[in-house]
């Protein structure tokens, strides 16, 4: 396998929430979701510099349809920040569906973020909160490390 440009020591490759709950038979899975495991491992091999998303939302999140009565999954309310789409309760900390994919093998990474886990604000970006406004500390660590591209593959958008 080849990547064009070629990696180098200022390149970053970010895996997003290749979890189980985002797998086949997770709460919230995406079709064939962990046919990506294998492939993500290969690419992992090929950067000095591993960074892994994880989604890690207490028990009784805010952006979980069971947190508000009369509502269901896939519903739209207004949360503080603006819309927010209401999920089954997925990827809560500790559990079987928060964990990495078993197949997952990437050892030599550097940094697992945990997002998702201020009970209030729903998180998609590895950057910042959903508000928009509260970082999750990943644009830090990059320029701290000196890593300035960054590449990506993951489940959950």
């Amino acid at each position: 396998m080849t990547i064009d440009p070629p990696v180098n020591d200022h390149d970053a490759f970010l895996v997003v929430d290749t979890q189980n709950d985002f797998c086949p038979g997770g709460a919230l899975a995406v079709p064939e979701g962990d046919r990506i495991v294998p492939l993500v491992n290969r690419l992992a091999r090929c950067f000095a510099h591993v960074i892994l998303t994880q989604d890690w939302h207490p028990a009784g999140h805010e952006s979980f349809a069971s947190s508000h009565r009369g509502k269901a999954s896939y519903e739209v309310i207004t949360a503080s920040y603006g819309p927010q789409m209401l999920w089954p309760d997925h990827c809560v900390q500790g559990t079987l569906g928060a964990a990495f994919h078993a197949g997952l093998d990437i050892p030599q990474a550097e940094l697992v973020l945990r997002k998702g886990y201020r009970r209030a604000i729903d998180s998609y970006s590895a950057f910042y909160e959903n508000d928009h406004t509260t970082p999750t500390g990943l644009g830090g660590y990059l320029r701290e490390r000196g890593l300035t591209r960054v590449m990506l593959a993951g489940l959950a958008l």
